[in-house]
């Protein structure tokens, strides 16, 4: 896939300076959708719009170690949901997050892409709460790394899924 660069839009999202890097397999990467939105395999753009092919995605093993906090006490099912918002700053009425999407990026492979931490946004979305004429002050921290990417159809026949994020667990992670 050939450089590119990123909306502004896309660097908004970030704390500071997003970073350009080439992602080489065999890597995994994660990506969370809605539960109604981005589920057919067909390459296009109403699936782009949908979701399932976004440009936002997130190292696996920062999800396995979320989940593998489960045996502390930690985040499992909604909670790991809640997670996710907080450290990736998701901002709830963009989805339910109900949904998990898996890239592997096999032995060879190579993925343009930019990284950054994800920069903090309202717990409900400026224009949501414009556009519903109410006003809440709750945030989502994020600081979280965060990868942004451009797929090709040969990237895109690298993601399976998708798994419901509510079952997600770390065996269910790494057996894919």
């Amino acid at each position: 896939m050939p450089f590119f660069d990123p909306s502004e839009q896309e660097r908004r999202n970030f704390m500071s300076v997003l970073r350009h890097t080439v992602l080489e397999g065999p890597l995994r990467l994660v990506r969370f959708t809605d539960s109604s939105r981005g589920h057919t395999a067909a390459f296009g753009r109403e699936d782009r719009k949908n979701g399932l092919y976004g440009s936002y995605w997130m190292y696996a093993t920062e999800i396995q170690e979320l989940l593998g906090l489960v045996a502390r006490g930690h985040p499992y099912g909604l909670a790991l949901l809640r997670e996710i918002s907080r450290r990736w700053a998701i901002c709830d009425d963009w989805g339910d997050l109900g949904r998990t999407w898996v890239m592997d990026i096999p032995p060879h492979g190579r993925l343009n892409a930019y990284f950054g931490f994800a920069k903090f946004q309202p717990a409900i979305s400026t224009a949501h709460q414009k556009k519903h004429h109410v006003e809440r002050h709750e945030t989502y921290p994020g600081g979280s790394l965060q990868l942004v990417v451009r797929l090709d159809k040969q990237a895109c026949g690298w993601i399976s899924g998708p798994l419901r994020t509510i079952d997600l667990s770390k065996k269910k992670l790494s057996l894919l």
